[in-house]
């Protein structure tokens, strides 16, 4: 390690070094995805398409094709090794902005991000909103309490929308297709460290098919991150470890961006350090290694984990979340089985991680983070039995297929030259077949990416699976009830009146009112900066939040009877005042939130002012004084 950093030192010093450096496959791939990200996201708007039309869904097909066909025709005049490297890096930076140009197609007309504010997109919204009105660290509904959920991602949202000066909501779609961009770009080159730059490449094109869901955008880069990051950090690569710095750096930013790939590979994690360990030459100075990345990752991710752990200390936590039913939780446990081209690339990983884990430095990491998550699984999945708490087990497939995906690359990169020298009447593989056959890889790859995030062109009202995200994407309401561009007929969003809610409030508080605020639909978060007193989905809250023992007080809250009691109580609940209710109108006589039951009778307008708006909705505002 210390000589990799020596030689660092020397290559700044020295400027023909210098130039190769530059030349790297890994700066050719940032300047080639610099350069053409803008023009990706630019060109929907210039294209000006409907994305619901052929012509309009096509746009990418188009531009990859040009692209692939101009890389093949490069890969058969350059023969060298040196401008095969290059020509990986550019390939790379290509493909990540490419990715940016296809999501931006299917989004193109409308201001929100896939699946619109439906289920987590809308409580992404939420903490990306609730994070242009401060900097610390909270739940993004539940307004003062610490946040469960890593804030990297939508922190950076909230506040980069607060600088520009615009709504978080309008932007998220653009973050998170260029998080998906980014992450293909981060895929390349931390393994480009790893392994000869093709081969990166290929890993990348594999991710790509494999997750990299836009509506998860964030746990795609964290997971990018997070594999290479075991590797080059746990393991021993060839070109020798990461220095501690900016692997404890990375450690704490995927904590802070997604800490679920973090507790699957804990134990891989842990096996990994203790054969590392065992075979290092000066043990006292691994363990210090170790000792410096830890404490550098707990720096980094210690303004979310502290105020969270000091949080579950003084008043401990309901954990709710993982008590969702997900259909997941009875899916396949083993997707390499699958019979398709990405299951048969991650079965042939699975053999070469068991095959070549004393021949190959690759395998043994891989092997631990598969091991580990499928552990996790079966621990969690015992106790869920028990218990009921899920621990989010079914989550680990989307580590187990990427890793098995990259496994299953770097296993025929290194099984190729053997077959060629067994099967082949030449020792060496012929000039274009590599070059041909990750063409094809990357081809499939963005193909199948396009086809599962593209607006369907027909039978609109009848798309299922991810190409529903990118309709609903399109049929969102805005807050005042209008639709975007090329909304289709079907299916359609009910509209929540964000709009008239506001201007009901301003009319009683004042245009800057952010008042603590009850509310049957969480879209209002998404849209307003307000303190919410509860989350509505209790299987998505916060433990930090204690949803049951808000849920018990709104229950007794709804209890009273009398006006006056009730406009006191609602004033001093254990959790604080609540200044607006905003209700669904199910009757004349009840006004619901969940499963809570208010009276009209109870707002009496000696203490509220109310306000029925669209879709059955009403508002309570209390009177200031």
């Amino acid at each position: 390690m210390v000589d990799v950093e020596a030689a660092g030192g020397r290559t700044m010093r020295n400027p023909a070094a210098l130039a190769v450096t530059v030349r790297s496959p890994a700066a050719l791939a940032v300047a080639a995805w610099a350069v053409a990200t803008p023009i990706a996201m630019l060109l929907p708007d210039v294209a000006g398409r409907n994305p619901f039309t052929p012509r309009g869904a096509v746009l990418p097909i188009a531009v990859g094709g040009l692209l692939l066909a101009a890389g093949l025709a490069f890969a058969a005049v350059r023969r060298d090794a040196s401008r095969t490297e290059a020509a990986s890096g550019i390939a790379a930076g290509l493909l990540a902005a490419w990715v940016a140009l296809a999501l931006r197609t299917s989004l193109h007309g409308t201001p929100f991000g896939f699946a619109g504010l439906v289920g987590d997109e809308g409580r992404m919204s939420a903490m990306a909103t609730r994070y242009t009105a401060t900097a610390v660290p909270t739940d993004g509904i539940v307004a003062g309490t610490a946040t469960e959920y890593p804030p990297l991602f939508p922190w950076l949202v909230g506040r980069g929308a607060a600088l520009l000066d615009v709504d978080a909501w309008r932007v998220l779609g653009d973050a998170q297709t260029l998080t998906i961009s980014g992450a293909v770009l981060v895929t390349f080159l931390l393994w480009a460290r790893l392994v000869p730059a093709p081969a990166a490449l290929a890993v990348s094109a594999a991710a790509l098919a494999t997750f990299a869901d836009p509506r998860k955008a964030h746990e795609v880069v964290a997971l990018a991150v997070f594999v290479p990051w075991v590797a080059a950090t746990f393991g021993r690569p060839p070109r020798g470890r990461l220095h501690w710095l900016p692997a404890g750096v990375l450690g704490g930013l995927v904590v802070a961006t997604y800490l679920g790939f973090v507790l699957w590979g804990a134990a891989g994690i842990l096996v990994l350090a203790w054969l590392a360990w065992r075979a290092a030459d000066d043990r006292r100075r691994y363990l210090a290694y170790l000792g410096k990345v830890v404490a550098v990752a707990a720096v980094t991710a210690g303004w979310y984990v502290v105020p969270y752990g000091l949080a579950l200390l003084r008043d401990g936590g309901q954990m709710v979340s993982d008590q969702f039913p997900a259909p997941a939780i009875t899916g396949e446990p083993f997707p390499f089985l699958a019979v398709t081209p990405l299951g048969v690339l991650q079965t042939v990983g699975l053999l070469g991680v068991i095959w070549y884990r004393r021949a190959a430095w690759w395998a043994t990491p891989l092997l631990c983070l598969v091991a580990s998550a499928y552990l996790y699984r079966a621990v969690a999945a015992s106790r869920y039995i028990v218990t009921g708490h899920t621990g989010l087990y079914y989550h680990t497939a989307r580590m187990i297929t990427v890793v098995l995906a990259i496994a299953g690359v770097l296993t025929i990169v290194r099984a190729a030259p053997g077959l060629v020298r067994r099967l082949a009447t030449r020792d060496t593989i012929p000039h274009g077949v590599t070059a041909t056959a990750l063409a094809g890889l990357i081809g499939w790859s963005a193909f199948t990416y396009w086809h599962s995030w593209t607006p369907p062109t027909s039978d609109v009202a009848a798309a299922g699976g991810t190409r529903r995200y990118a309709t609903l994407a399109h049929t969102e309401p805005r807050p005042d009830g209008g639709l975007p561009r090329y909304a289709p007929a079907r299916p359609t969003t009910r509209w929540f009146p964000v709009t008239p809610i506001r201007n009901a409030v301003a009319g009683v508080l004042g245009a800057d009112a952010a008042p603590r605020t009850l509310s049957y639909d969480e879209r209002l978060f998404a849209y307003l900066p307000w303190p919410g007193y509860i989350a509505v989905d209790r299987t998505a809250a916060s433990s930090t939040t204690l949803w049951d023992d808000r849920h018990a007080a709104l229950a007794a809250l709804a209890a009273i009877p009398d006006p006056d009691a009730f406009a006191a109580a609602s004033a001093n609940t254990r959790f604080g005042r609540i200044d607006v209710f905003v209700l669904r109108a199910a009757s004349a006589s009840s006004w619901v939130w969940g499963d809570v039951r208010f009276r009209p009778a109870q707002f009496a307008p000696t203490h509220f002012t109310v306000r029925t708006l669209p879709n059955d909705t009403v508002v309570a505002i209390r009177r200031a004084g």
